[in-house]
C-alpha cells in the first residue's frame, strides 16, 4: 500500500508551519515578556563581564565536541537543503576567504553558525551582527511585533497602514468597519505570507480570514490594503543596500495572446525551468479565482501592458516574481528607509514597503506604508533576482564583523538577469 501523500496547508503555501506549534510559541512568547524585560536589565548589568569570556572560542570548540559524541554534525560546505539566505552569506563568505562551520542538531539545518578568519571566530545564528556595535535598545527583539512595529511606528510619523489588533472576531469586524475594505488579515507573528488574506472587502469574508489567521496567533492584525507592490528594503549598518521589488505570480498582455499562452511563454525563461529558486508559473486549475476576481479568465486576451495577477502571494515558490530596483529609488523614500532603521536601532532590518512607484517620493503617493519589518531578512531577494542587477547585501553584513576582509562591490559580479521581454512594470493597484 502507497504512503498517503503529505497535506500541505494551502494557507501556508509552499512553506508549511505548524499550525499548533505556532500558535503556542507566540503564547508562551507573550507570558515570558515580563521576564524577558527582568532578563534585559540583568543582561545590561553584566554585558562587559560577560563578553569578556571567549564565547566563539568555546562554542566552535563545542560544536566539535557535540559531533564526537553524536548529538549531530559539523559541516564545512554548503548543503542542498540550506536556506538560499544562507546560501547567499555562505558563497560571499567563500569569497572573500572566510571558512564557514555550520552545527547541525541530529543533522538537521538550524542555521548554527561559526565563522572564522584570520584565526578570529565568530559564532552567530541566521546572520551575523557586530556585537561591539549591538545596543541593549536595539528594535531587534520587538520588529518582528506587527502590532508593537505599527505603535512605535506611529509615534514616530512613519507611514503605516491603518488598522488594528484583535483576539476576537467582535473586535476584528468593529476594524473593519471603521477601516473600510479592502483590508488584509494576517497572524501578528509571522512570515512568508502564512495566513495571509488580502482583497477582504466583506464581514463575511473577514471573518473566514480572521478564522484563518488565528491557526498560527492568537492575535490577528487588521489593516487597510495598500496600493502598489511590495518593495524589500534591506538597511545594513544605518545605510540602505537594497531595494527588490516583489510581485504576485503575473504575466503582462501584448493585446494578443490569451493569459495561457503568456503563461506557457513566461514559463519557457531559463531561471523558473533551470533553478531551484523560481518555479514556474501556476496553471489553469490554480488561477480561476483570482483571474474570475479581476474580471478574466484563462482565455482572455489582456490589451497591450495589462498587467494580470495569477495568485495573491508573492512567495517566488507559487511563481512570484523578484526585481531589483535599487537604482530607481528615489532620494526621499531611501532616506524614509534609513530613519526607519534608526528608529528600530538595529543594524540588519528588512522593511516590506507597498508603495505603487518606488522613483517617485513616498509622501506624494496614497496610500503607501511599512507593513512590517523583519529581524532576519531574506537577503537572497537582493542577491537572486528574477530580473534587475544584483546587490552584494550579504557582502555588506560580513563588513560588519570583519571589514578588514577584501572587500567586494555592493553590486554582485557578473551580468544582471535579463529576461527576453522588459522587466514587469510596477503594480498600479492591488
Amino acid at each position: 500500500m502507497s504512503k498517503p501523500s503529505k497535506v500541505i496547508c494551502p494557507d501556508c503555501g509552499p512553506t508549511p508551519a505548524p499550525h499548533y506549534l505556532s500558535w503556542f510559541t507566540v503564547v508562551i512568547d507573550w507570558l515570558s515578556k515580563p521576564y524577558q524585560k527582568l532578563m534585559e536589565k540583568i543582561w545590561r548589568r553584566f554585558k562587559p563581564l560577560v563578553n569578556r569570556l571567549p564565547w566563539d572560542r568555546i562554542a566552535f570548540r563545542s560544536i566539535f565536541v557535540l559531533q564526537a559524541v553524536g548529538l549531530g554534525k559539523v559541516v564545512k560546505n554548503l548543503q542542498d537543503d540550506h536556506s538560499l539566505r544562507t546560501r547567499a552569506l555562505w558563497e560571499e563568505a567563500n569569497r572573500r576567504g572566510i571558512e564557514l562551520f555550520e552545527f547541525r542538531p541530529f543533522n538537521r539545518t538550524v542555521e548554527l553558525l561559526v565563522a572564522r578568519y584570520n584565526n578570529q571566530l565568530y559564532a552567530f545564528d541566521g546572520l551575523p551582527r557586530a556585537r561591539a556595535k549591538q545596543s541593549v535598545n536595539s528594535g531587534s527583539e520587538w520588529m518582528d511585533d506587527k502590532m508593537i512595529m505599527r505603535h512605535k511606528f506611529i509615534a514616530c510619523g512613519l507611514p503605516v497602514a491603518r488598522g488594528g489588533t484583535a483576539v476576537l472576531v467582535k473586535k476584528a469586524l468593529q476594524i473593519f468597519d471603521q477601516v473600510g475594505g479592502p483590508v488584509i488579515v494576517k497572524p501578528r507573528f509571522g512570515s512568508r505570507s502564512r495566513h495571509t488574506y488580502l482583497h477582504i472587502m466583506s464581514r463575511s469574508q473577514l471573518v473566514t480570514a480572521f478564522y484563518s489567521a488565528q491557526k498560527l496567533s492568537p492575535w490577528v492584525v487588521i489593516e487597510q490594503e495598500l496600493r502598489g507592490a511590495v518593495h524589500r528594503a534591506t538597511v545594513i549598518n544605518g545605510k540602505l543596500i537594497g531595494v527588490a521589488r516583489r510581485d504576485y505570480p503575473l504575466v503582462v498582455g501584448d493585446g494578443n495572446s490569451t493569459i495561457g499562452q503568456l503563461v506557457e511563454w513566461a514559463n519557457q525563461n531559463p531561471l523558473r525551468r533551470q533553478s531551484d529558486i523560481y518555479t514556474l508559473l501556476p496553471g489553469q486549475g490554480e488561477v480561476e479565482a483570482e483571474l474570475a476576481r479581476q474580471g478574466l479568465s484563462w482565455d482572455s486576451v489582456p490589451a497591450v501592458n495589462q498587467t494580470v495577477y495569477l495568485a495573491n502571494k508573492v512567495n517566488r515558490g507559487l511563481g512570484g516574481v523578484t526585481t531589483e530596483v535599487t537604482s530607481q529609488v528615489h532620494r526621499d523614500n531611501i532616506k524614509l528607509f534609513e530613519q526607519v532603521a534608526r528608529v528600530v536601532n538595529d543594524q540588519i532590518i528588512g522593511i516590506d514597503f507597498i508603495i505603487e512607484a518606488i522613483d517617485q517620493p513616498w509622501h506624494k503617493q496614497i496610500a503607501c506604508g511599512i507593513i512590517e519589518c523583519n529581524s532576519l531578512p531574506f537577503i537572497d531577494l537582493h542577491h537572486y533576482p528574477l530580473a534587475g542587477v544584483p546587490r552584494n547585501v550579504a557582502g555588506a553584513i560580513w563588513d560588519l564583523i570583519w571589514p578588514q576582509t577584501p572587500a567586494a562591490a555592493t553590486v554582485v559580479a557578473g551580468e544582471p538577469n535579463k529576461p527576453d521581454r522588459p522587466s514587469y512594470p510596477d503594480r498600479t493597484s492591488v
